[in-house]
Order: structure tokens, then C-alpha cells, then sequence
């Protein structure tokens, strides 16, 4: 196997994915005036931090023992996942004073097929994501055996 092989590989093209997906969100959403599609725009850039946070983790967490820190760093992984949620709330929180201004005063979508095809983009590459991701998560990992002796 290579060096870049299994989740690192996954991880690694999926930041690709969302770099691209995050620039075209962010110029549509621009030239449409479209909050919705911005605020998708940084929720893919959060999945992206999230992505680079997870790919340094997988790195790290494979240091078994370093001279300053005997266990090794397996714990990297939590560290950045908490740096993740603390990006991912102060977004929320942007997103929403801005959901408020726009309330208040409101304005109108420019191009909205644009802004549709766009997002329609998004849903594509957001399926994708998970289908890359599918079976390389948690959510495949062993199932529970039945208890052999009860029978």
C-alpha cells in the first residue's frame, strides 16, 4: 500500500472536494445575495477544518510515545473535535445574527437559478461525502456478539 491509502486517502480527497465545493458556494452565494447558500458554504468549510483536524488526528494518534509525552498523542483526535465544535458554534452564531438582519430588513435572492443549481452541487457532494465516508467511521465498527454461553 501506498502512503496515502484507507481513511488518509479518503480524507485527503474529500478536502480536495470541499476546497472546490466551498469556493464555488462561496462566489454563487455572493453573486446570488443568498444567506442560504453561504451559510452552506461555511458549514462545508467547517466539515473541511473538521476533515484536516481528523486527518492530523489519525497522524498523530498513531504516535505511540514521544520523548515528552510517554502515552503518544491519542488523544489528538478529542482535542480536535473540541476545536471543531467551539468553529462550528461561533458559526452557528454568526449565521444567525445575520439570519436576524436580514429578518429585519429584508433583501431579495439574485439569480435563483444559479443559487438552486448550486446548491443542488452541494446536495451531490454532500451524498458523496458520506458514501466516502460510509464504512471508514465508527458507525461500521464490530458488532456486539451474542452471548454463546445463555444458549
Amino acid at each position: 500500500m501506498g502512503r496515502y491509502s484507507g481513511r488518509s486517502f479518503r480524507l485527503i480527497l474529500m478536502c480536495v472536494v470541499s476546497v472546490v465545493l466551498f469556493v464555488l458556494e462561496l462566489v454563487v452565494a455572493h453573486i446570488g445575495n443568498s444567506l442560504s447558500l453561504a451559510s452552506d458554504a461555511f458549514a462545508v468549510l467547517s466539515h473541511l477544518l473538521s476533515m484536516i483536524i481528523g486527518l492530523f488526528g489519525v497522524r498523530a494518534s498513531n504516535v505511540r510515545q514521544h520523548r515528552k509525552s510517554t502515552y503518544g498523542f491519542l488523544r489528538a483526535d478529542v482535542l480536535g473535535a473540541f476545536g471543531n465544535s467551539v468553529f462550528a458554534v461561533a458559526l452557528m452564531f454568526s449565521i444567525l445574527v445575520e439570519a436576524i438582519k436580514r429578518y429585519i430588513s429584508p433583501q431579495k435572492t439574485e439569480a435563483p437559478l444559479l443559487v438552486l443549481s448550486a446548491g443542488v452541487i452541494g446536495l451531490f457532494f454532500n451524498v458523496l461525502n458520506y458514501v466516502i465516508f460510509l464504512e471508514c467511521c465508527y458507525c461500521s465498527g464490530p458488532r456486539p456478539q451474542a452471548d454463546t454461553e445463555a444458549v
